[in-house]
């Protein structure tokens, strides 16, 4: 099978550096170093050249432990940049391209890193808790359950669905509440602050925390403050310090040769390609093709592979056939 080049992510240095033999590897942990551009580097190790959407769940898990473990071991002595999992390139040369290419953002993106770390929380709540200190926060509440209470076996169902949705209407106002209360109280100590997708009924929070690494201490200082303002009704884990995973995941991108001569093709264009006759190619197939216009089922494969053709050319055209970006989680909590 042919190797290529794993690239876990960037740091700041002009000399060569080595980390032991710690990266991926078919049946030994292969060696990890750097490949410099300047004054950055890609800490990277030989591999094989591996397409991680077509393997097993298990070899994908294997290998991603072993990613962050690179990432968070290189951090230990230095700001590191976490490039997106499963990034390989066939040769050393073209990671120094993407060096080259993507320079300034890289520089930029490792000076605003400096001496911060990412802390993940997420909080879940004692449901039990939470439901028995509700009737005393609603008077609504409380009226509807004493009702049902004075009608003993008499209830209806009807009755019942009420009060289960006035319980779920108060738990999730009591849920917006703590959520509130958590990110103002830890959002004082933090630089930056993203949210991502609650997880069951009683998680209440789960969001990465951008802060200066001196405020550590303060932060979990904080989190011991809110279990008493909460009258020990949340369960909290915090896992960190970690490398910005979810602020400053850095993505190599690249455009192969033939994807672009396919999409040319796809949408009739030969030779040099502009933004006008892009828009005039794609703004001519839509039109004949697009299911709005011609009413069948068989046009919108012929439709999607336009507009597919189009973003690949429109990439192309604004960012050449190599490029870097930064990659966020999710949008910032405002």
């Amino acid at each position: 099978m042919k190797n290529g080049t794993y690239i876990y992510g960037i740091i700041n240095t002009g000399t060569p550096q080595e980390f032991g033999e710690m990266g991926i590897g078919d049946r030994v942990a292969s060696k990890v170093k750097t490949l410099g551009f300047k004054d950055i580097a890609a800490v990277v190790s030989n591999s094989t050249l591996t397409a991680y959407d077509s393997l097993s769940k298990e070899k994908v898990a294997k290998d991603l432990a072993v990613h962050q473990l690179v990432i968070e071991k290189v951090m230990q002595a230095c700001t590191i940049l976490p490039v997106k999992f499963g990034t390989m390139t066939e040769t050393e040369d073209e990671v120094i391209k993407f060096l080259e290419k993507g320079y300034d953002l890289l520089h930029n993106e490792l000076d605003k890193a400096k001496r911060k770390i990412e802390l993940d929380v997420v909080a879940w709540w004692d449901l039990q808790k939470i439901l028995a200190t509700l009737p005393h926060q609603n008077e609504q509440l409380q009226a509807r359950q004493q009702e049902i209470m004075m009608k003993g076996g008499e209830v209806s169902t009807e009755d019942k669905i009420a009060l289960g949705q006035l319980i779920e209407q108060e738990l999730n106002a009591e849920k917006v509440r703590y959520q509130q209360t958590i990110l103002e109280t830890l959002r004082q100590e933090t630089v930056d602050v993203l949210l991502h997708d609650l997880l069951g009924d009683k998680m209440i929070l789960n969001a990465a925390f951008l802060l200066a690494k001196e405020h550590e201490k303060s932060f979990d200082t904080a989190i011991q403050s809110l279990d008493q303002k909460l009258l020990n009704t949340v369960n909290f884990r915090v896992v960190g310090p970690l490398p910005l995973y979810s602020f400053a995941t850095i993505v190599f991108k690249k455009i192969a040769p033939e994807r672009i001569k396919d999409a040319k093709k796809a949408l009739g264009l030969t030779g040099e390609i502009t933004e006008q006759t892009l828009r005039d190619a794609y703004h001519r197939l839509a039109q004949k093709y697009h299911p709005d216009k011609t009413g069948e089922e068989d046009s919108t494969e012929e439709f999607q592979l336009i507009h597919d053709a189009h973003s690949t050319l429109q990439d192309f055209i604004e960012n050449g056939s190599m490029h870097v970006e930064m990659y966020r989680w999710k949008e910032e909590m405002q």
